[in-house]
């Protein structure tokens, strides 16, 4: 009976803390299905107004999905500056949602989720219940990530696959065995391709990844008493995942192989060019180090903001821990400054590519005691307790006015569309009652043909003033797309293809006026 009572008495205890955990467990859930259903509401309010987000790309990525709907396929007919995998990861949701301009920006929203479960992952493996909420809220709340989510381009897109990656590969070292090893390692490699090839802005999170990579063959090759037998077994998740990333990326350009020199021109070389004629104009020392003076001024608001001091709090928090987790985080945020430093011409949206590294970092503040120091124990809990205390205060002091930045820009949104919507419904009306839906526009106003239900000629879906300051649109070209014999309007209206003269002599030549809008905005009609 003594012992039976002992028994008892012992078993207690492990029931208790097996009902704490579940109670943790299911409050974690609540809180984390919460916190994704905030950050879906305020994704989803006012996702379908007409008008042109960014002032130019939604309309070409519209334009995009238009020729694609009409099976002109990327890059050997349908001219595409980016590598594929974002327009392509859309495009089934904007076919099966009735390709409206909210059916191709839900798949925006869509795929920005993914950035959210990629902060939880991340956060659960550096700092547990609490750091995945922390990173999941921080994410959640922010207004650029926000702004980006529901603007039809490849940004958010990236930025979220990239933190899913970094997220997998985390969870990856820190249990590489077994299946699970198995998954996480062939999981991280497909996201880190689609990352890559959605935008290569995202280049940096090839650090963070592969300093894990290296961890973990430093880790097998240092553990002693192990023969080449029992590493090559602890190094099967790693070989799977670097093979599941060789073959991700065959499968993503090789319908592409056909049009390899086109893609080369819109992927790489372009921006290049781009990039040489900035460095050109620059003519200080620091502007050559700095392809754009106002890069840095772009991105010290990022940097010294609240989410900004919190990184600095959290990386400070982990370096006095000792926690080397921190490491890949840094170099993927000092990897991703050099890159957007050098980015010419750096755009605001390409900023939304530092919040990931940043909220990690804030994160690590609040992560627990890896093994052991050489201090007092108790001294070691009371600093621990209260680092982690401080670092939650600064998240939730972030939290707040993020949340409520949000909700002023998606006012801001509201108002910037009221104002534009009557202009751009109009001119886009013009263009419906001098066209029919079988015929094409010649325009800088990819977004006003699309409200119209328009397209552009495929190889001119794209008229920005990099790629006719690049050389990539000429006269010439213009002239015969506007040639072309379903192409029964030319509206110019942004100002970019007015830079080419030669072109509008052409216009005037072969259509007739119909509708004059004032400061150079004209919409012409085949004679």
């Amino acid at each position: 009976m003594a012992t039976s009572a002992v028994v008892k008495d012992n078993q207690q205890p492990d029931l208790a803390t097996r009902q704490g955990t579940g109670w943790q467990s299911l409050l974690t859930l609540l809180l984390a299905l919460a916190f994704v259903g905030l950050s879906l509401w305020l994704r989803l309010r006012d996702l379908g107004l007409p008008f042109d987000r960014d002032s130019y790309d939604e309309g070409v990525y519209w334009q995009t999905l238009r020729a694609l709907s009409a099976s002109h396929p990327l890059y050997s007919a349908t001219f595409y500056a980016q590598p594929p995998m974002f327009v392509l990861s859309i495009f089934p949701t904007y076919v099966l949602f009735g390709q409206t301009l909210w059916a191709a920006r839900f798949g925006v929203v869509l795929l920005s989720l993914a950035g959210l479960l990629g902060a939880y992952i991340a956060g659960r493996v550096l700092a547990g219940r609490v750091g995945a909420l922390a990173a999941l809220l921080l994410l959640a709340v922010d207004p650029l990530y926000l702004a980006e989510s529901q603007i039809l381009q490849a940004d958010a897109s990236s930025v979220a696959l990239s933190l899913l990656s970094v997220g997998l590969a985390y969870l990856w070292w820190e249990k590489p065995d077994g299946l699970l090893g198995l998954c996480t390692a062939i999981l991280c490699a497909v996201t880190l391709a689609l990352a890559l090839f959605s935008k290569l802005l995202v280049v940096s999170t090839i650090v963070p990844v592969g300093l894990l990579l290296a961890a973990h063959l430093w880790r097998v090759l240092r553990q002693p008493g192990t023969t080449g037998q029992s590493r090559l077994a602890r190094s099967r998740s790693l070989i799977a995942g670097v093979v599941a990333f060789l073959i991700a990326t065959l499968l993503i350009f090789l319908p592409f192989l056909g049009s390899s020199h086109e893609l080369w021109q819109g992927m790489v070389a372009l921006h290049n060019v781009a990039d040489a004629q900035s460095k050109s104009t620059q003519q200080s020392g620091l502007a050559l180090l700095l392809p754009q003076r106002y890069n840095l001024n772009m991105l010290r608001p990022v940097l010294f903001s609240i989410t900004g001091v919190a990184a600095l709090y959290g990386t400070i928090a982990a370096l006095l821990r000792r926690d080397w987790r921190i490491l890949p985080l840094l170099a993927w945020l000092f990897v991703t400054l050099f890159v957007l430093l050098r980015q010419a011409p750096l755009f605001p949206h390409h900023l939304v590519a530092l919040i990931p590294p940043l909220a990690l970092l804030a994160v690590m503040g609040i992560a627990p005691l890896p093994g052991k120091l050489a201090l007092n124990r108790q001294h070691l809990l009371t600093l621990t307790n209260g680092m982690t205390a401080l670092a939650l205060l600064l998240i939730l002091v972030i939290a707040g006015p993020d949340l409520q930045a949000s909700r002023t820009h998606l006012y801001q949104v509201r108002m910037t569309g009221a104002g534009l919507d009557a202009t751009n419904q109009n001119v886009a009306r013009d263009l419906q009652n001098v066209t029919t839906a079988d015929q094409m526009v010649v325009t800088d106003a990819q977004f006003i043909a699309a409200l119209a239900e328009r397209n552009t000629p495929p190889d001119l879906v794209d008229t920005s003033s990099v790629r006719i300051n690049a050389g990539s649109v000429t006269a010439n070209q213009l002239i015969k797309g506007a040639g072309q014999s379903r192409v029964q309007a030319v509206l110019f209206y942004t100002g970019r293809i007015n830079k080419l003269p030669a072109f509008y002599t052409w216009v005037t030549q072969h259509f007739r006026l119909a509708h004059n809008y004032g400061n150079g905005k004209e919409l012409w009609i085949k004679v």
